[in-house]
């Protein structure tokens, strides 16, 4: 049987009046044959000083996952680090015992391997206004966690990723915002746009954390620590997921090293430390249903969990968030994994500790309580009920 193999071969920069943009050739061969060539792109302001056009640490980043699920062996024309290497080896075993129907072990094969790079001081952090984000750029440029504290030399917000590439109206409005929040802690933000979700085959609740290093790598150059806010806390780790304490850290290079940040805290704990920034509060973005995407719904899962994350910590909710009934809104909820699941009962949990005795703390209760059609059909040691539990929450999404 010929062996299929992705070969990964970089493009010379280029430009247009405002942009720089890498690009990379994504060729599948069978045996000597080539069948398939796809193109990776990555697009950023002038004012990044790039990596080397032959560096192809942001493009393995990016095609490791789909070769995994491919079983298809990569040959990079260029060089990629060391320590990356080395990194990704240990990410595919974690990946092949979280889903070995689904994973497999490859093969890299490099042009060249870079060895003792340096890396630029300070720290990136993507930024689009959620929770995590918000909660990670507030304590890191506050010194908030000690000798863990980053300096953020700059934030990225993503265009391609929960904002199409077709949305540009609806990046501009979340741009705005993002950027109005770090405005009032002195931090720029530099928007990034890449192709990555158009050409992936991978699962995005897999592939996001990978895709962002692999696109935030981009800056290198003008820092060389990416911090990645965490979903879950450290009692609560729900696996298999794209963003974990378990796999971010070996998304590190010699000269951009990754910190999965915030796992000490769950949503509600992070949600109170941001009520300490009046700005960070007010200009929260948690919704992708609206059409806009500068603001909030106020009424679909995320929205109802972050206001009720405000609830729990008796704080006002923001007005980024329209008013209306809680009660009324949570039983319009539906919960679609086990993962959100989770998340709520943390919330319950922690207004229950702290003695909230409102009509919204047994209005959570029934809802976690409550059995989805997924519970009832497919009871818990049924063979299939993994596979549909994961469809389900693929077509609803879960969020944070």
């Amino acid at each position: 049987m010929t062996k299929t193999c992705i070969v990964l071969e970089p493009l010379a920069l280029e430009s247009n009046e405002s942009d720089y943009i890498r690009r990379c050739n994504i060729l599948v061969f069978e045996g000597v044959n080539q069948v398939d060539k796809k193109e990776l792109w990555f697009e950023f302001s002038k004012s990044v000083n790039p990596p080397k056009d032959k560096d192809c640490d942001s493009y393995l980043l990016a095609a490791i996952m789909d070769a995994m699920k491919e079983n298809t062996n990569i040959t990079v024309k260029g060089s990629v680090s060391r320590q990356l290497l080395s990194n990704l080896i240990e990410f595919q075993s974690i990946w092949k015992k979280w889903l070995p129907h689904i994973y497999h072990l490859i093969d890299i094969t490099v042009d060249c391997i870079r060895d003792d790079s340096s890396k630029v001081p300070g720290a990136i952090c993507a930024f689009s206004g959620g929770v995590d984000a918000t909660f990670s750029v507030w304590r890191h440029s506050q010194s908030k966690c000690s000798y863990r504290s980053q300096k953020i030399n700059l934030c990225s917000i993503v265009h391609g990723f929960d904002i199409r590439l077709n949305e540009q109206v609806a990046f501009n409005n979340a741009r705005n915002t993002a950027q109005k929040t770090l405005d009032d802690i002195d931090i720029n933000l530099l928007p990034i746009k890449t192709n990555y979700r158009k050409i992936s085959r991978v699962d995005w609740d897999h592939s996001h954390a990978c895709a962002l290093v692999a696109t935030l790598s981009n800056f290198k150059n003008m820092a060389g620590t990416c911090i990645v806010g965490s979903t879950d806390p450290y009692d609560a780790i729900y696996s298999p997921w794209g963003s974990s304490p378990i796999t971010d850290h070996l998304f590190s290079s010699d000269e951009f090293f990754v910190i999965h940040d915030g796992a000490s805290h769950s949503r509600t704990e992070k949600v109170k430390e941001i009520t300490e920034w009046q700005v960070g509060d007010e200009n929260l973005r948690v919704c992708s249903k609206g059409d806009t995407k500068e603001g909030n719904c106020g009424i679909c899962e995320k929205c109802v969990r972050t206001r009720l994350n405000h609830l729990a910590i008796q704080a006002p909710i923001p007005k980024c968030f329209p008013n209306s009934n809680i009660n009324i809104d949570i039983k319009k909820v539906r919960l679609s994994s086990d993962a959100i699941r989770t998340e709520w009962q943390q919330i319950y949990q922690y207004a229950i500790n702290n003695g909230i005795d409102e009509a919204w703390v047994k209005k959570i209760k029934s809802l976690i309580n409550k059995k989805s059609v997924i519970d009832i059909i497919l009871p818990k040691g049924s063979p299939r009920r993994g596979i549909v539990k994961n469809l389900v929450s693929k077509l609803r999404g879960r969020g944070s």
